[in-house]
């Protein structure tokens, strides 16, 4: 579940940029259809340029292989010819018989002169043998020479691996050495001619480097590996010092065995190249990582990529330059409507149309301003005017003070003139001056600090007229002496409550108090009495006036009531805030008070 509402605010937040701007919306299209298409271009062309240079990859390999098979076969060709040229010899063919002769002399002459026909034929090809073996079975003899040694052994039985040849019936057969590995054996039987029965055979000991030269044109590369395999495709010669175990590949290559041709399996990670040797039952096998051969395509695919996100970029500053400039005027003009204040007189920030444009946002520049200009003008003639009439009936009523209040002061300043020293009665002096001169204040809005000193000054006259019967006090919250408040908005909702709510009462604690304190960006001031109350019907009627959407500011009273508070204190901050009454009969009063938490003494419309 939380996982779910992360992701939905993160696609909010997203989303939110674009939500808000038409700006955003059309450099988002236009980036979005000019890369698109680039994009999906640059895909398959990467896709279809790797496919390509792996393709490419795999035929030049097969073609490779093709031909070193073929080379193979020739080389071998050319030592299955040297046997041959051994068994056509004269010197073979004429003293081969002669090896059973009664004659010792002649025995001896056909041996030397098998043993110098092999010693021939051994530094013909002195490069590629290292030695050569001629068994004759009917004769019991093994003749063997090589650049070391010589040798003529009488066998009584068939040596190996004559015998497993024979056994199996070969006629040729290609086996590694059973001690070196760098050398195989090249063997071939030597078979009667009128029933093919095995006489005897001749064995080439061959150097497997001879094939180093045919194998390097299969160009290994370093991880890869090229070997040369049996029929089976059992490894007999590996080339290169890959990391591969070529024996893992055997099964494949015994499948291919029965085509003859060449081909490519792709076998786990690898690609398995092969190529039959046509004349005999040998395979050249190379075995490449299938990511040696998609780095090779990949380094094709980066630069058609390199070239894509080239294009990418271009189309995108393209299209975000063309949705700038497009929504140029749109912007200036919604930042000349946020700018635009009505009741401002004309200046620099006032939006002037572009005087080049002929289009529809050229249309819109107009209509906009010559819209501003008529809307300033009937605000001037209608509200402007209003508010001053408004402001003149405030400042009339400001300078009449209650006559009741300035004549019930005078007389407790005359009868304390009689019986009173005269500090005491310099004091009442000296508040009833202080509310005189902050009633004459040019400015409409005052401080709270201000407004409750005034609030003090009209609460001490009281307390002088009736002495040990009223309390006042006054809770404030640390730092909202300087919040913005209209001016008289307390004054008269105190002197209700002592007019209504204590001086009905019979009794002698006559409390009033104020608590101003902070909640959130709100300042909340609270008057309460402990008065006689409010009737239910009369607090329901002053509740309704309170909730009236029109807030008149003025309406047939003579002085400033709870509506009248209400009203101003919304004209200037708004109508989340304003004045609230309860009271419970014979309990007292409550009117809460709320404006805005701020520090300037000025209009915050």
């Amino acid at each position: 579940m939380r996982q779910r509402q992360a992701v939905r605010n993160m696609f909010r937040w997203l989303v939110q940029p674009f939500r808000k701007s038409i700006r955003n919306k059309l450099m988002l299209g236009m980036v979005l259809i000019a890369a698109i298409p680039v994009i999906v271009v640059t895909l398959l062309a990467m896709r279809n340029a790797h496919d390509s240079m792996e393709e490419e990859i795999i035929q030049s390999n097969r073609s490779r292989l093709t031909w070193v098979g073929e080379y193979l076969d020739e080389r071998l060709r050319r030592l299955n010819n040297l046997i041959y040229s051994i068994l056509y010899s004269p010197a073979y063919v004429d003293n081969i018989d002669l090896l059973d002769s009664d004659s010792l002399g002649r025995q001896f002459s056909a041996q030397s002169a098998l043993m110098d026909l092999l010693t021939s034929t051994l530094y013909s090809e002195i490069d590629s043998l290292h030695g050569i073996e001629l068994y004759t079975m009917t004769k019991n003899k093994l003749f063997y020479v090589s650049n070391q040694e010589f040798a003529i052994t009488n066998t009584e039985s068939i040596p190996e691996p004559w015998q497993q040849m024979f056994k199996n019936r070969l006629d040729v057969q290609i086996v590694n050495h059973p001690s070196q590995p760098g050398r195989f054996y090249l063997m071939r039987t030597i078979n009667r001619f009128e029933d093919r029965s095995k006489q005897g055979g001749i064995l080439l000991d061959v150097r497997w480097d001879m094939l180093g030269g045919v194998l390097n044109m299969a160009n290994p590369e370093d991880e890869s590996l090229v070997y040369i395999a049996d029929g089976e495709g059992n490894p007999l010669y590996r080339y290169g010092d890959a990391d591969l175990e070529p024996a893992a590949f055997a099964g494949i290559l015994r499948d291919a065995a029965a085509t003859g041709e060449a081909g490519v399996v792709e076998h786990g990670e690898y690609y398995v190249f092969y190529s039959a040797a046509p004349s005999w039952p040998l395979f050249v096998v190379k075995i490449v990582p299938a990511s040696l051969i998609n780095a090779s395509a990949n380094k094709t695919g980066q630069y058609g990529l390199v070239i894509g996100l080239i294009s990418v970029l271009v189309s995108a500053g393209m299209a975000v330059f063309i949705a700038l400039q497009t929504s140029k005027p749109i912007v200036r003009l919604a930042k000349s409507m946020q700018r635009f204040n009505v009741l401002a007189p004309t200046g620099p920030a006032d939006f002037r149309p572009g005087k080049s444009r002929i289009d529809e946002i050229g249309m819109l520049e107009a209509k906009f301003a010559s819209m501003t200009e008529r809307l300033r003008d009937h605000i001037t003639t209608e509200y402007v005017l209003n508010l001053q009439r408004q402001t003149a009936q405030l400042k009339a009523l400001q300078a009449q003070i209650n006559p009741h209040f300035l004549h019930n002061t005078l007389q407790m300043i005359g009868g304390m003139a009689m019986s009173k020293p005269p500090h005491e009665i310099y004091q009442v002096i000296r508040a009833l001056s202080d509310m005189f001169r902050y009633i004459v204040r040019e400015s409409d809005l005052s401080t709270l600090g201000k407004e409750l000193a005034h609030v003090g000054n009209f609460m001490y006259i009281q307390e002088r007229r009736f002495p040990n019967k009223l309390r006042f006090t006054v809770e404030v919250e640390p730092g909202l002496e300087g919040c913005a408040i209209p001016k008289l908005s307390l004054q008269p909702i105190v002197e209700n409550a002592v007019k209504y709510g204590l001086e009905a009462e019979i009794g002698d604690d006559w409390h009033v108090r104020i608590i101003c304190a902070r909640s959130g960006e709100t300042v909340v001031i609270t008057v309460r009495d402990n008065g006689a109350g409010i009737a239910p019907e009369r607090l329901s009627q002053l509740q309704r006036q309170l909730q009236a959407s029109h807030d008149p500011v003025w309406e047939n009273e003579e002085r400033i009531g709870l509506r009248n508070v209400n009203a101003r204190i919304r004209m200037h901050f708004g109508p989340p805030y304003g004045v609230w009454i309860d009271s419970l009969r014979g309990e007292g009063t409550t009117v809460t008070v709320t404006i805005p938490y701020s520090t300037e003494g000025r209009d915050e419309r």
